[in-house]
């Protein structure tokens, strides 16, 4: 398949000597672009359902389930000679860590570098081509269930569009972040991908995201601890999403009320499992009903937010809004809500936290936002309000002298 002046030519790869010779020239050139097709709506692990890659000369799709090797396309992905280009990529690196039990290294996201250089974040892939390259990709195939087979020209031609452009789009944006000073700080994101916890699993995290868990203290905690471990070694058995295996609600329903007889749980509405499944369900609440005091999880505080903190944080999200648009940066991958409440409590409570862990205060984000924040909290710097390109922005002054 031609793919014509845009990229190299697609192959689509039919043997193991083929993979091998594109690693063998990823390996030359130092660079390669990733991504992958995968299902994960109805599974308990992501499935792999198509593997694209690219090189400066060529555009490989490679079809897992032909049961070809893939390690060494995993390999090229953690080896910290070869660069990983990708468009927000994590879920696309995550296969690779699974597979190696090694961190991804060298990571180019596209899509955090363009934030770093003026374009919105985040961004798709379609509109980062388009505003780059002046490429227009016809994106239609984005519902397709890449299971089925066999795959037919226009998802082909999809799936080599998702990285046939990203080494091309990687230079512009590389060449625009050195024109403008940022390359270290896009080098500082990419790091995070070189963190394990950024992928793995964390059993009081995953606690904590359950929808509903706000309500369950001490003991009922306990409860929700332990079926959440058993939720996810049934849904690993059954190849079947957690959440599918046993709705949020209905865990936290049982947590609550520590329901562990058989006849209670048969009676919950939603709650589709075998006869054999909701006996071991209720042991698992028993079991845990007996756990120490001094183990249940800690409860975690409850965020108020007090009246003046939320006119500081209003205030403080007009400030960061107006410096990025002065200089060309996207909001949302400077600043959240959490992180300028992290930083106003930090300055305005009698005990400080680390400054560590006030992500506003480190990096590249303290060198910027975080010193001009930090001064207009302090009264050093006057803020004021103009009008640019139509609209009412607000800015701030230069430093008083002391």
């Amino acid at each position: 398949m031609n793919r014509g002046p845009e990229t190299p030519e697609t192959v689509v790869v039919e043997n193991k000597r083929q993979i091998d010779e594109f690693c063998a020239q990823v390996r030359a050139e130092g660079r390669f672009a990733f991504d992958t097709e995968f299902v994960m709506e109805d599974r308990y692990e992501p499935e792999v359902c198509l593997v694209q890659l690219a090189s400066e000369r060529a555009v490989i799709l490679i079809d897992p389930f032909l049961k070809l090797d893939l390690h060494p396309v995993w390999e090229l992905v953690c080896d910290p000679q070869i660069e990983t280009v990708v468009h927000a990529g994590q879920e696309d690196l995550a296969m690779a860590v699974r597979r190696t039990g090694r961190v991804a290294r060298r990571v180019f996201d596209v899509q955090i570098a363009a934030g770093l250089v003026g374009c919105d974040f985040p961004l798709s892939l379609q509109k980062l081509v388009q505003s780059t390259l002046h490429i227009r990709l016809h994106k239609s195939k984005t519902l397709t269930d890449w299971r089925q087979r066999p795959l037919n020209a226009a998802q082909l031609r999809y799936a080599a569009d998702d990285v046939g452009y990203l080494l091309a789009v990687r230079r512009k944006l590389h060449d625009r972040m050195v024109q403008a000073a940022r390359l270290e700080w896009a080098e500082e994101e990419f790091k995070g991908f070189e963190e394990m916890s950024l992928y793995a699993r964390v059993e009081e995290d995953k606690l904590r995201r359950v929808r509903g868990i706000n309500v369950l203290r001490g003991r009922q905690l306990a409860v929700a601890r332990r079926l959440l471990l058993w939720r996810d070694e049934l849904a690993r058995n059954l190849n079947r999403p957690a959440r599918v295996a046993m709705k949020d609600h209905l865990l936290v329903e049982i947590a609550r009320h520590e329901i562990s007889s058989f006849s209670e749980l048969r009676e919950l509405r939603g709650l589709n499992m075998s006869d054999k499944n909701v006996q071991a369900l209720g042991g698992i609440v028993r079991e845990a009903l007996a756990t120490p005091a001094e183990e249940w999880p800690a409860e975690k505080p409850h965020e108020t937010e007090a009246p003046h903190e939320a006119v500081l944080i209003a205030l403080a999200t007009a400030v960061v809004r107006g410096y990025c648009l002065d200089y060309d940066l996207a909001y949302s991958l400077i600043a959240t809500k959490k992180s300028l409440r992290d930083l106003i409590r930090h300055r305005t409570v009698g005990n400080p936290s680390d400054p560590a862990a006030v992500e506003l205060l480190c990096g590249w984000r303290g060198q910027t936002v975080g010193v001009m924040l930090d001064e207009v909290l302090a009264g050093r710097r006057t803020i004021h309000v103009e009008p640019s390109n139509g609209e009412w922005v607000v800015r701030v002054g230069p430093r008083q002298a002391l």
